[in-house]
């Protein structure tokens, strides 16, 4: 096979797996490095689909923070390790996380958060603090919204 069809073949591999979902350069890279495409192969695909723009990893991450922060209930910490486990780069975690993720908002998911353990019968202090630090809420976080609970 020649350099031109392993090209092909790999790129044809990376867009079937975005078509499927979007997904992170680190993700993309280490599926097609899985798969056995030589190394300089898959940089050429990746660097390609960046420039087209099918592959971004700071808009993935804000879509990903956004989603989150709305429908779970994951603290500043808890996002940072799925966005590290998703392969972004640090500098760009920390970047988005700051812009979309400020402490007011963390505030909010984990006032949620303790709403949704009230529900559940845990209203507890001991057991809503381990809940919301097992989430990932900074411990600033943690400790201004035990002090709203009920005493």
């Amino acid at each position: 096979m020649n350099e031109t069809d392993k090209y092909q073949k790999a790129y044809d591999q990376a867009v079937k797996y975005l078509t499927i979902k979007l997904r992170t350069v680190g993700e993309i890279q280490q599926k097609l490095l899985m798969k056995k495409h030589p190394t300089d192969v898959v940089m050429k695909v990746l660097r390609e689909l960046e420039r087209l723009d099918f592959l971004n990893d700071e808009r993935y991450a804000k879509i990903f923070v956004e989603n989150l922060k709305n429908y779970k209930s994951f603290g500043f910490y808890g996002i940072k390790a799925k966005l590290m486990a998703k392969k972004i780069p640090t500098d760009m975690i920390e970047g988005v996380l700051d812009e979309f993720f400020p402490e007011e908002e963390e505030m909010l998911v984990a006032r949620r958060f303790v709403k949704k353990l009230a529900r559940t019968g845990r209203e507890e202090y001991e057991k809503v603090a381990r809940s919301l630090a097992s989430k990932g809420f900074r411990t600033e976080v943690v400790v201004k919204v035990l002090r709203e609970l009920p005493k």
